[in-house]
């Protein structure tokens, strides 16, 4: 990862677990064969992806596809996710992105814009939503509307 996406992460790693809240990036690792077609690929990385997955978490996908939230309204999924379920796990697909198959077992998809980003941008958005989804929810000055 570039130095900055890692700035980035941990930054925000820092700011969300100060609190009562804590969050971790786990990243898998696949070996991209050139002799497999980007299915396979993608096949192969959904089921290392599964494995890693924490028991009993709620599942949230991140893909273009998926649903729109402003984050008001993902503040409020975070706060009423975890209520039932104090685990979350979001998912980041590959360079070809996130087999369907796992996509259709995450309990839900949501989408951060209908643009396409790298997936190292993806996790400084990501924890950034988070961060301000827990600034939002503890009426935390850092989100102005």
């Amino acid at each position: 990862m570039p130095s900055w996406v890692e700035d980035g992460c941990n930054e925000y790693l820092k700011r969300i677990n100060r609190g009562k809240y804590s969050c971790q990036i786990l990243e898998i690792k696949c070996d991209k064969n050139n002799k497999r077609s980007a299915l396979e690929n993608m096949e192969l990385e959904a089921k290392k992806i599964e494995l890693a997955i924490p028991h009993g978490s709620f599942v949230i996908a991140l893909d273009e596809r998926g649903k729109s939230l402003d984050s008001i309204k993902f503040a409020h999924l975070l706060e009423k996710t975890t209520l039932d379920t104090p685990q979350i796990c979001f998912i980041i697909g590959g360079a070809d992105g996130i087999h369907p198959s796992l996509r259709a077992k995450a309990h839900l998809n949501i989408s951060l814009s209908a643009f396409v980003f790298p997936h190292a941008l993806v996790r400084v958005i990501i924890l950034e939503q988070v961060y301000r989804a827990i600034s939002i929810l503890e009426n935390h000055p850092y989100h102005r509307e």
